[in-house]
């Protein structure tokens, strides 16, 4: 038996010291790879066919703390090991970014922003558009150039600068977004190749171009991070964009792609953004064009302390939000925006314990405000004790999300706070010692008058948007005579 074991051991005990080193290096609950880091095991249900694992679980007191210290350990090695610069997210021209949170790609074909009988860009009417049905935008992705590139030998700045009024029309079209305090972004396709040549490298070109028409970012279409060469030339330029991969970008490009768009597999217990919580101040674009229901999305971004694509006309076929989801929109974007700065905080704590199964929250700190965000993944409604916080004296609670200060039960050196969230729901808690400040408590009045109606009283069907054939008149038959002359 002692040889056995020593035979054992000879063989797994290289592959135990290695799992160990691991282990110790990169967090015992933590596994690094994709663009959203998993909840603690406990928070996530075994499946049933999985049945020699023995079950899920349960959570103690020492689960988050250990899941926490895994999670932010691994950040600051992380960033060691890339010899990460943040410097690019200080630059005034870029700090919109941070609070840029609802964007839908638009088709430049959309009936809303131009007027083909009339001539003319019509900005004011799509913005009024998507403000009455979810609460505007803060950045839109204009969309030129796919799937018309190809057709000849244009390449895509070519086609963008063949829109109605050429340059001088996209500038004024450009102009008027900004106007109403809306960034402008066009998409790069550096796989349009075999189109004419641009006449100088990519990244002067799109530069170049972009500070023409004064446009504030690039969304670099199928890229995986957009190069270090293209910020560079924009900033030569003098004029700093944002840029804006599709798919997520190597940790060491979060210095300068300061914008992504993310891909979920979503999961019950929400996952934390990588690149948001490597960057507190990255900005991420949820994007799901196909799926009718924006639940997930609109969960993930308010827990992540992020934004949502609200993409509906995905190359002429219209995915419109439902009336459900365009409210659910409405007041989340109207949290998000008023409490940005909070999103930004190194001291963001992800999956905040909660006392309700399937409710899951964010703790966000700054200064002496902390606010929370907060989501119910449930079919269901909960209400009554939903979490504790340490009680300090003097401390005030406001259910941001209904409008409403909460009397806390005071237990030991614990606030006990009871409020509700609607299923599949949203809330927001706020902390502070002595007053709101003005912006919040403008907030609580915009979000009492919000909510006074729940989200279930608004449509959540689907409804597909019929398209017809416009009938064109057929031509009159031609006939020849003997000699092959027409009639």
């Amino acid at each position: 038996m002692k040889a056995e074991f020593r035979t054992m051991l000879r063989v797994a005990g290289p592959l135990l010291i290695s799992a160990a080193f691991t282990a110790n290096s990169y967090g015992q609950h933590l596994s690094t790879q994709g663009p959203l880091l998993p909840a603690p095991s406990c928070l996530t249900m075994t499946p049933v066919w999985m049945w020699w694992v023995g079950g899920s679980a349960p959570c103690t007191a020492s689960t988050h703390r250990e899941w926490v210290a895994d999670m932010t350990h691994w950040r600051m090695e992380r960033l060691i090991r890339i010899g990460y610069d943040g410097s690019r997210y200080n630059l005034p021209q870029l700090q919109w970014a941070q609070h840029s949170f609802i964007q839908p790609q638009m088709m430049v074909h959309d009936r809303y922003l131009y007027d083909p009988i009339a001539g003319k860009y019509t900005v004011d009417r799509y913005l009024d558009d998507v403000e009455k049905r979810y609460g505007g935008i803060d950045a839109v992705l204009v969309w030129p150039v796919y799937p018309n590139v190809g057709i000849d030998d244009r390449n895509q700045h070519d086609i963008t600068r063949s829109m109605p009024g050429g340059v001088e029309g996209l500038k004024q079209m450009v102009s008027d977004f900004h106007r109403r305090g809306v960034k402008v972004l066009f998409p790069m396709m550096m796989w349009d190749q075999g189109t004419k040549d641009p006449g100088t490298d990519w990244p002067t070109a799109i530069a170049e171009f972009m500070k023409q028409i004064d446009a504030d970012g690039i969304n670099g279409d199928t890229q995986d991070g957009v190069p270090l060469a293209f910020p560079l030339a924009a900033e030569k330029a003098g004029h700093p964009l944002a840029f804006e991969p599709e798919n997520g970008p190597s940790d060491e490009a979060l210095a300068w792609n300061i914008l992504t768009w993310g891909q979920y597999t979503y999961t019950f217990a929400p996952g934390v953004d990588r690149y948001r919580w490597l960057e507190p101040r990255h900005q991420v674009h949820i994007q799901g064009r196909w799926d009718r229901d924006k639940t997930n999305a609109l969960q993930y971004a308010f827990f992540n302390g992020e934004g949502w694509e609200s993409w509906e006309n995905v190359w002429g076929i219209w995915n419109g939000v439902t009336p459900r989801d365009g409210e659910a929109t409405r007041r989340v974007a109207t949290i998000e925006r008023a409490v940005a700065p909070f999103f930004a905080s190194q001291g963001w704590e992800p999956l905040y314990p909660m006392l309700r199964y399937g409710v899951f929250g964010s703790r966000w700190p700054l200064a002496e405000q902390t606010v929370w965000t907060v989501v119910n993944r449930n079919e269901y409604d909960v209400d009554g004790n939903q979490m504790t916080t340490p009680y300090k004296q003097g401390m005030r609670y406001f259910d941001v999300y209904h409008g409403t200060e909460l009397k806390p039960e005071i237990k030991g050196d614990q606030a006990v706070l009871s409020f509700s969230t609607e299923a599949h729901g949203f809330g927001a808690i706020v902390a502070t010692d002595g007053e709101l400040d003005p912006k919040l408590k403008e907030l609580m009045g915009k979000m009492k008058t919000m909510t006074a109606k729940p989200l279930s009283s608004y449509s959540h069907e689907w409804q597909p948007l019929p398209q017809h054939i416009v009938e064109i008149a057929s031509t009159v038959p031609i006939t020849y005579s003997k000699c092959g002359e027409s009639r």
